[in-house]
């Protein structure tokens, strides 16, 4: 069974259950076979850089090589903060309420990747979390952790025509270069242009 997130606003508490939007689900998807001579299929490996291991599908999620070559279990690894200090384990999101006291602009959200969409089932249900949500100044932001991890992810709380989503991404960090080294803009031929057209997109 599905589990809920439990959104406070004040004394109210609203539960909906997240369900994630996928490309795939909403399009399909096609994948490619790599086979041997003998038609038997092949099984992807991770090469190393300095090429001297190979690493078998999953491999990485059990542990790591160190700088010597030796494998670390990842049950022998530490998480660490920027100081060196043990990191603190941040609860998922699931098991304690989310409080939405703090607000972001839309500005502050396009600065993030967005990698996860949740749309929020039982919206009708709350329609004054809907109404609360819509007529926000701003967008409600959190902090999110779909399971226990040390390192939690920036969400964001949006409606759009009565639904609820929630996006969940990375912020990206933009690089300040300087005004001395400005870019130049190539000129573009419109007739080019034209050629590249995929008119099937619009």
């Amino acid at each position: 069974m599905a589990r809920a997130l439990n959104f406070r606003i004040g004394k109210k508490v609203f539960d909906l259950t997240p369900l994630k939007l996928e490309r795939k689900k909403l399009y399909g998807w096609s994948e490619s076979l790599i086979t041997d001579l003998n038609d038997d299929l092949c099984i992807p490996l991770k090469l190393l850089q300095d090429k001297s291991i190979l690493i078998p599908k999953g491999g990485t999620g059990l542990g790591v090589v160190d700088n010597k070559g030796n494998w670390v279990d990842k049950s022998q690894m530490m998480y660490v903060n920027e100081e060196g200090k043990p990191a603190d384990l941040v609860p998922s999101s699931f098991d304690e309420e989310i409080e939405l006291n703090s607000s972001v602009s839309i500005e502050f959200l396009l600065e993030h990747n967005i990698t996860s969409i949740y749309s929020l089932q039982g919206e009708e249900n709350h329609p004054d979390f809907v109404e609360a949500v819509a007529k926000h100044n701003q967008i409600f932001s959190f902090i999110f952790n779909y399971r226990a991890d040390y390192e939690g992810d920036p969400a964001f709380l949006i409606e759009n025509e009565g639904e609820l989503f929630v996006l969940v991404g990375k912020k990206i960090e933009f690089e300040y270069i300087g005004l001395e080294g400005a870019g130049t803009i190539d000129e573009v031929n419109e007739d080019e242009m034209e050629d590249e057209l995929d008119f099937s997109m619009m």
